[in-house]
């Protein structure tokens, strides 16, 4: 057993105490005139919905079902995944410890795509509802995943799901339109993880309505080399996918004694699977974390490298109490898969951290984990709890020293182990102080990268920044403490239909995209801070739209010789209209020297060339990418770094 290291509480009280506003922060939140950097823990207040009965199939395994059976995988497909799961060169070519790919995409062949539903073979129940099944088989699978596509409607018919795993569950339900308006967004449904190599997909519809006259297309499937039951059971072939957790590893029920402030920080961290635009299916480590007026909003914050789009939000589903039941136990805990997804909130690239809001409410026993966001003191001990290699909750202890600094002018939080390291599938997992004041443990950042093995636990390893994510993030974690007054953020979407970009800081607009009011947008989980009235050295930008028989798209400019230039020039500017000459208010680079002043960000303006449209982003992860394709993006704004404007950082 290990012994927790009981001296932290008293080493960190001078650090937790280094200020008298820190504590203010945590207990007065109040405070308008005081911004809130930091909130405390909450117990979470399961609905009694939880309570209900949970999802049943009608049809057995002996019922007739439609059947589609790929064929085993190649060497190819497996050796993809094997790629997936090998060192990324990051920052300063340091190697990245990445999320864990678990999944690799397979097509189905095209014969067996298109499954028309009235050509299923229905029974009818006792009740004289209809069901009917499709069986999906990937040989040799630990888990699946299945990507439905349903264009049109199939009014009144719901879906169900389960495996044919050793401790496969029934989910669902989730009705057709659910399904339809997935495709819609992302152009395809992918249904929740389903434990063996067989997913059974059930179709039911009541007694009283008719077999809609729709089809249904399964287009992908996810090829899940292991399954929450045999993570600790691994054959030798998925261990040659994927890996397998290091002999160095902590289990956190081999931590003794444990306090109720570790036990209640574990019970915050969940274990995150999700699959991302490419089809590979990857797993990662989350936090849920509070917000100051204590909403009860399930929120997990996590490495944007994990949580890299909507897509792969919505694909989410979070396992629960993923510990070992006991120290050295290899036994399957009794854990909790929660499906229904997530939304993506924001992300920055750049800094690698992400927040997303759960579709669905978690189960009961889960805990809010506190939080900080101010900079971490060097040698600061600190704590991580995590899912390395997919396996049970792990426990790392180790001390900070300092910042790392890029000349993308990011840093992160260095971090040197004492005991325990962190793998692939770590990423993400909340790196937390002790705040002596409280009796509790605070989230301070998630994990990006790492250089901490068996043979060298000291690593360091390197974590985001809670105290740059709060600043664009406030609405969600201080919404009794929002930006400072004149200022707002803008939001980035993203048109797959158009291949189209968008942002708007105006809220009713926010809400119009967020809802579906304007189909086929969703966010990117970009976003930079605005100002929202004129000031000293602020100018206003304007915006123009262009009608869809010119281009569909949207110009802004902080440069009023460029709005009026459009104005005066109806023939060269065809298309374009006003729709504001100061939808907000932003800083410019100094002329001169085309650069940012001190407390702004700067945001790089590229035009796409094909499809008549412009990005605006201050990730320079963004602005490389775009570069790296100048025959699709053009820079525009000042030389020598093409800058266009100069984002407030916010506070």
């Amino acid at each position: 057993m290990r012994r927790a290291p009981l001296f932290r509480a008293c080493t960190v009280l001078a650090v937790a105490s280094t200020t008298l506003l820190a504590i203010v922060g945590t207990t007065l939140p109040a405070w308008a005139d005081v911004p809130i950097t930091a909130v405390p823990p909450a117990e979470y207040r399961a609905p009694a919905a939880l309570r209900a009965a949970p999802a049943r199939m009608a049809l057995t395994a002996a019922s007739p079902a439609r059947w589609v059976v790929l064929p085993e995988p190649s060497p190819d497909e497996r050796a993809a995944l094997r790629a997936r799961n090998a060192s990324h060169a990051a920052r300063n070519g340091r190697m990245t410890k990445s999320s864990l790919a678990v999944g690799f995409p397979r097509t189905v062949p095209a014969s067996m795509q298109t499954q028309p539903l009235s050509s299923l073979p229905w029974v009818t129940l006792a009740d004289g509802a209809r069901a009917a099944k499709i069986d999906v088989v990937s040989p040799g699978a630990a888990a699946v995943r299945v990507a439905l596509e349903l264009n049109g409607t199939a009014a009144g018919v719901t879906l169900r799901f389960t495996g044919n795993g050793e401790r496969a569950q029934p989910l669902g339900p989730m009705t057709a339109a659910d399904v339809a308006a997935d495709t819609a967004r992302f152009g395809l449904s992918w249904s929740p993880v389903l434990e063996g190599d067989t997913a059974t997909i059930e179709f039911r519809i009541e007694a009283d309505a008719a077999i809609p006259d729709a089809s249904l297309a399964i287009a992908r499937v996810s090829h899940q080399v292991v399954a929450p039951a045999a993570l600790r059971a691994l054959d030798p072939r998925t261990v040659q996918d994927i890996g397998l957790a290091a002999s160095c590893e902590i289990d956190v029920a081999c931590v003794t004694p444990q306090s109720p402030a570790f036990a209640n920080a574990a019970k915050a961290t969940v274990e995150i699977e999700f699959t991302q635009e490419d089809g590979f299916t990857h797993l990662c480590t989350a936090t849920l974390v509070n917000d100051s007026v204590a909403s009860n909003t399930p929120y997990l914050f996590t490495a944007s490298h994990c949580i890299n789009s909507s897509l792969a939000a919505r694909t989410l589903n979070a396992y629960w109490f993923f510990d070992a039941v006991q120290c050295g136990s290899r036994a399957v805990p009794p854990y909790v898969q929660q499906t229904g997804g997530a939304a993506l909130l924001a992300r920055s690239p750049d800094w690698d951290w992400a927040l997303v809001r759960l579709n669905a409410p978690p189960p009961a026993g889960v805990r809010f984990s506190a939080w900080r966001a101010e900079p971490v003191p060097p040698f600061a001990p600190v704590t991580v709890f995590h899912h390395p290699q997919a396996d049970l909750k792990k426990w790392t202890a180790g001390t900070t020293q300092g910042y790392q600094s890029y000349t993308d002018g990011t840093s992160f939080a260095l971090v040197s182990n004492d005991e325990g390291i962190t793998e692939p599938g770590s990423s993400g997992a909340g790196l937390l102080t002790f705040f002596a004041g409280g009796g509790y443990y605070e989230l301070r950042g998630g994990l990006w990268t790492g250089a901490s093995f068996c043979q060298t636990p000291a690593g360091p390893d390197e974590y985001s920044r809670l105290d740059n994510m709060l600043p664009l993030t406030r609405e969600y974690l201080t919404p009794n403490s929002p930006l400072p007054a004149g200022q707002a953020v803008a939001v980035e979407y993203y048109s797959r239909a158009l291949d189209h970009y968008f942002i708007t800081s105006i809220r009713r607009e926010i809400t119009g995209l967020d809802n579906g009011e304007h189909p086929g947008w969703e966010r990117t989980g970009m976003r930079f801070v605005t100002y929202t009235g004129p000031g000293p050295g602020v100018f206003p930008v304007c915006r123009f739209y262009r009608t869809p028989g010119a281009g569909d798209s949207h110009f802004y400019s902080a440069i009023k010789a460029e709005c009026d230039a459009i104005l005066a020039n109806p023939v060269l500017s065809a298309g374009w209209i006003l729709e504001s000459d100061n939808v907000f208010y932003i800083r410019q680079p100094d002329p001169v020297t085309g650069q940012c002043v001190a407390g702004t960000k700067p945001i790089w303006r590229f035009y796409n060339q094909r499809t008549i449209n412009h990005r605006y982003t201050t990730e320079q992860a963004v602005r490389d990418r775009m570069r790296d394709d100048p025959l699709t993006w053009q820079p525009e704004g000042y030389p020598p770094d093409n800058i266009t404007m100069c984002a407030p950082l916010g506070s």
